[in-house]
């Protein structure tokens, strides 16, 4: 399971750099937190089994108690006459054998899966996928939707071929908390934002995940961050497509973004990431790879506590400047979606040098996706429980 990262809050500079320092850890209590929601310890907690207990995954829910896990067999589920909506229950909806051998094909008329308000479940090992019909548009979240005051765990999932006006895979509305974690997410589209995800007012963690091939009419290819509090780091954003923010488009959001590799996005305005209206908000950007986008960073403008820090940025932009450089990263095999880095890359051991940020081995922080102590060495590959 990929391990998750909290973002806290400071109010002092001396807190804000304490704060900084615990979040850019792994907490092992949270974690424990994770590892008790997927796994629930409750003496009356039950194990229900799709299709041998119960014929629908929709059934197995209405019948579950708060602490439940559903688990769910190999197979294509084919949700009708609705998709599947989880109300304000603490459950674990897992799959017995992995995410490429346990599909749910949802209609295009809603979100293949409704979290709703309140709803702590965990979504794991499962591929998500919608039939689109001609027509008919989902408004927000074509493959998941996390509703307001949400806090659900979407991990080791493939998140592929939804569509809808907002996030076409994942839509985190107001106040949610979503943990997205470990899955694919590809080839899904955004009528105007968030062709992979869309976060509103909303702190996602957003980790260790492979979002490829998504696209957005408007803004933000891979992920648009709007009003919001996101964390999105080590995670692998490429081929995605928009005419604002290929891979990542910010407006008004006070993201941080640690150890991502964004590469081959493509827009008019920041293939790689797009910052707009920096001024109400704040966005830190550390140890990223940003290389052979359409334009690799593009903003309207950028406080000194904005400007990306010890990243290698292809177009040139703050080379020199805060660790910065512009180097080919010399990846193994970018055509066919290996981004480890080479031997002699000029990305090894330039990441940020303080000690929060070394290597697993202890030697100071390799750029992207694969460096820092939470780089993993399976990176975006999504479990078979087998």
């Amino acid at each position: 399971m990929g391990k998750v990262i909290v973002l806290v809050c400071a109010y002092s500079y001396v807190r804000q750099e304490r704060m900084r320092i615990l979040r850019n850890m792994v907490p092992l209590i949270f974690l424990a937190f994770i590892h008790t929601l997927m796994f629930p310890s409750d003496a009356f907690s039950d194990i229900l089994q799709v299709p041998i207990t119960y014929q629908t995954i929709q059934e197995a829910i209405n019948a579950s108690k708060p602490g439940d896990t559903i688990i769910v067999r190999p197979g294509e589920y084919r949700l009708a006459p609705e998709n599947i909506t989880i109300r304000e229950k603490n459950l674990t909806l897992k799959s017995a054998s992995g995410a490429a051998k346990t599909i749910i094909v949802g209609g295009g008329n809603s979100s293949v899966i409704s979290l709703s308000e309140g709803c702590r479940a965990v979504i794991d090992g499962f591929t998500i996928t919608a039939i689109n019909e001609k027509g008919i548009s989902v408004l927000r979240g074509g493959g998941i939707y996390c509703a307001p005051s949400s806090s659900p765990v979407i991990i080791n999932n493939i998140i592929t071929g939804n569509n809808a006006v907002f996030g076409g895979a994942v839509y985190c509305d107001r106040l949610s908390s979503p943990v997205i974690a470990n899955n694919i997410i590809s080839k899904n589209t955004a009528e105007r934002f968030g062709g992979g995800i869309f976060s509103y007012r909303a702190s996602p963690i957003i980790y260790n995940n492979r979002l490829m091939e998504n696209e957005a009419a408007n803004s933000g290819g891979g992920i648009f961050c709007n009003r919001d509090f996101p964390r999105i780091t080590h995670n692998i954003i490429w081929k995605n497509k928009a005419n604002h923010g290929g891979g990542i488009s910010c407006d008004w959001s006070s993201s941080a973004m640690i150890n991502d590799t964004i590469t081959a996005n493509m827009a008019f305005y920041g293939g790689g990431i797009y910052i707009a209206n920096i001024a109400k908000a704040s966005v830190r950007m550390t140890n990223l790879i940003l290389w052979h986008n359409k334009d690799d960073l593009y903003y309207d403008a950028l406080r000194p506590a904005s400007r990306p820090e010890y990243s290698n940025i292809g177009d040139g932009d703050f080379r020199g400047l805060n660790g910065n450089i512009s180097a080919d990263p010399l990846f193994v095999d970018p055509e066919n979606g290996d981004f480890h880095l080479r031997p002699g890359s000029p990305s090894i051991d330039t990441g940020n040098q303080e000690p929060i940020y070394k290597d697993p081995d202890g030697s100071r922080n390799d750029m992207g996706a694969y460096g820092g102590p939470q780089g993993l060495v399976n990176f975006g590959e999504v479990s078979s429980h087998e």
